[in-house]
């Protein structure tokens, strides 16, 4: 299993981090989860052919989450592809999806779409790989992290969170823990809807995850960033990965 780190920024604009995006390689075949702007090029930068994907996974439906979806359906049709592109997420990503053709006339009928409609405990399945989709705490928005089991592995990633039981249930025992890490711990009375370092090395503590990756890093945290990482040290003994995008980690 290869995990690549197709977006490790936020909403904020960043020369070097773009917005949420992930993909996890299971012999051979792509899934992706989340495209914020700016994945769609650092996916071109790290699957050489896209018309591999056939599943998207959407965490929830902020822009720095979906708003490459539809330059990936563009991109998709314009590569000539003949599949069905399975996308997995919140109710209103079908209201997105169905609206598409009114936005975007020349995009109607041009990719085969089929909606899965995720709540908590939804599941995936293929002969390689299962995901599990739980429900996370982000403010009063319908968000989800996701569970992928193949090859014996777990990977755990968690979309926009504050800390939650949930995810300590989930992620327990993980070995990959791709969790958001968004601001510093000064700035944790306004950051009500995210996680900060000190509540994350917590959270990593208590699920006794093996790794912890840091990801939807805003530049407040960046600029902290030593001090970010002695906070989660406080708590959490295991190793810790800081990631650039297009970042291959192979379990």
């Amino acid at each position: 299993m290869e995990v690549t780190i197709l977006g490790s920024g936020a909403s904020l604009l960043s020369p070097d981090r773009v917005s949420s995006g992930l993909m996890v390689e299971i012999a051979g075949e792509p899934l992706i989860f989340d495209l914020g702007a700016g994945v769609l090029h650092r996916l071109s930068c790290s699957l050489i052919e896209i018309t591999k994907i056939e599943h998207v996974f959407i965490s929830h439906l902020h822009i720095d989450h979906v708003s490459d979806m539809i330059a990936l359906l563009q991109s998709l049709w314009l590569s000539g592809y003949d599949k069905t592109l399975n996308v997995y997420g919140p109710s209103a990503l079908m209201k997105m999806a169905t609206n598409l053709g009114e936005i975007f006339p020349y995009l109607q009928g041009k990719v085969k779409l089929k909606h899965h409609q995720v709540e908590p405990g939804f599941q995936a399945k293929s002969k390689n790989w299962t995901v599990l989709a739980f429900p996370v705490t982000h403010g009063d928005f319908e968000a989800y992290g996701f569970h992928i089991e193949a090859e014996g592995k777990r990977v755990v990633y968690s979309g926009d969170t504050t800390p939650c039981k949930e995810m300590i249930r989930v992620a327990k025992g993980a070995d990959l823990l791709i969790h958001e890490c968004s601001f510093p711990d000064g700035m944790k009375e306004i950051a009500t809807t995210h996680t900060t370092p000190g509540d994350l090395g917590k959270l990593a503590t208590e699920a006794e995850v093996k790794t912890l990756v840091l990801t939807h890093l805003y530049p407040e945290l960046l600029e902290e960033l030593g001090e970010a990482l002695t906070s989660i040290r406080a708590s959490f003994s295991g190793k810790i990965i800081v990631p650039r995008d297009t970042q291959i980690i192979t379990l």
